[in-house]
């Protein structure tokens, strides 16, 4: 068959661009820091990683490592050459690159398993692996650990603020535990990273609570509770939390891990577990608004049986449980029209603490005496409560003058 020399040039013509073409998508670019790896970019931006070096017959060979998708990096392609290098100089095979790096490749998840696995068995360690399921996995599990970037964790960040419409403390407390498993698998030597989290900035939030309930209020909120635990048919689950939380000033977990034991009816005491300082044993007291209800179920519980329960049955009940019982109520009766981060003016259930305190503080009760009952281990952390008893002074003199 012979071509006319035009089909000869149109067909030369059209070989020279896809020759041209190809050259252009896979125009190798030599490694800034590390002698012998290349890599270009694909279509959709990512890296595809390669090695060069010169095989036993001084032929340069070029052979791909594998895909910044995959979790490849330079560092990697670095110690795979020295890995073919050594091998060639001993006379050996080159290893296979592809499939023992594949292998190695770690996801977020993967550490994960490996992190909540280590942990206790205990309802915190349920409640951060709750809140890794809901909002880590879906967004970076999948990714290799050693791909994500401080740009994926700022975009976290903004989804769970901007459109899952969640407090900045929520997006902080994320990022935190992301780092946190990073760090795990760092310490327990499943890969060498620098944790991207330790470069992003967290937000910025105000953790003063101003706001406490007046008199009026707590009365109010005796009510409502009582009321939604008859429709609830859960027993007193609200009411003696609520009650315990407000004259004793305990923190919730120390007030759901009262047991009967730790009541004292004679001698009117409340032995209160202090988790934030290490699990330091205090004393509340029995006053007038919970001692009719703890004498009724000192007779319904059994030694170890847990105060705040479902129904008197004496199991002990998760912050999650109490939060999504207690947390609508709160808002219905307190912070209509409030923004969530609104840290200042919403009440929630550590308020119940600060109004314990703050009550105290405006009947004259001495700082120091409010300190022990709190329990707090610097009266600095107690002083911010002095500027009520200013006021309640102030009052006094100015009611008499």
């Amino acid at each position: 068959m012979i071509l006319s020399l035009d089909l000869v040039t149109k067909y030369r013509s059209g070989f020279l661009d896809f020759c041209t073409k190809g050259l252009k998508v896979a125009q190798f670019i030599n490694s800034k820091k590390y002698e012998g790896v290349q890599y270009y970019l694909k279509a959709n931006g990512t890296k595809s990683f390669y090695v060069r070096y010169k095989d036993e017959n001084n032929q340069l060979k070029r052979v791909k490592i594998g895909d910044e998708a995959d979790g490849t990096t330079e560092v990697y392609c670095k110690n795979k050459r020295i890995e073919i290098l050594n091998a060639q100089n001993k006379g050996e095979q080159p290893p296979k690159i592809v499939k023992n790096h594949r292998k190695k490749i770690l996801t977020l998840d993967d550490v994960a398993n490996k992190y909540f696995s280590s942990k206790d068995n205990s309802t915190s360690t349920h409640e951060r692996l709750s809140k890794y399921n809901k909002h880590l996995t879906e967004s970076l599990g999948k990714y290799s650990i050693t791909n994500i970037k401080k740009s994926d964790l700022e975009s976290l960040q903004i989804t769970t603020v901007e459109k899952k419409k969640l407090s900045k403390k929520t997006a902080n407390m994320l990022i935190e535990l992301f780092s946190t498993i990073f760090n795990y698998g760092v310490n327990q030597e499943l890969f060498e990273a620098i944790n991207p989290a330790s470069k992003v900035a967290r937000y910025k939030i105000n953790n003063t609570r101003e706001r406490f309930l007046r008199k009026t209020e707590i009365d109010e909120l005796y009510q409502h509770v009582v009321t939604i635990d008859s429709e609830k048919d859960h027993g007193d689950l609200l009411e003696t939390f609520t009650k315990l939380a407000l004259t004793t000033g305990a923190r919730l977990k120390g007030i759901l891990n009262i047991r009967k034991r730790d009541i004292d009816l004679q001698g009117e005491i409340i032995r209160i577990t202090d988790f934030k300082n290490g699990g330091e044993v205090y004393s509340a007291y029995i006053t007038d608004t919970t001692r009719e209800l703890l004498t009724k179920k000192m007779k319904l519980l059994k030694y170890n049986d847990f105060v705040v329960s479902f129904a008197d049955d004496g199991k002990q009940i998760s912050d999650r449980q109490l939060q999504t019982r207690l947390k609508p109520v709160l808002d219905d009766l307190f912070n209509e029209g409030l923004k969530i981060d609104d840290r200042a003016n919403r009440i929630v259930i550590h308020s119940l603490r600060h109004t314990f305190a703050s009550q105290l503080a405006l009947a004259n009760v001495p700082i120091r005496q409010i300190q022990i009952l709190l329990n707090h281990s610097d009266i600095l952390q107690t002083m911010k409560y002095a500027k009520l008893q200013d006021d309640a002074n102030k009052k006094a003199a100015q009611g008499v003058f």
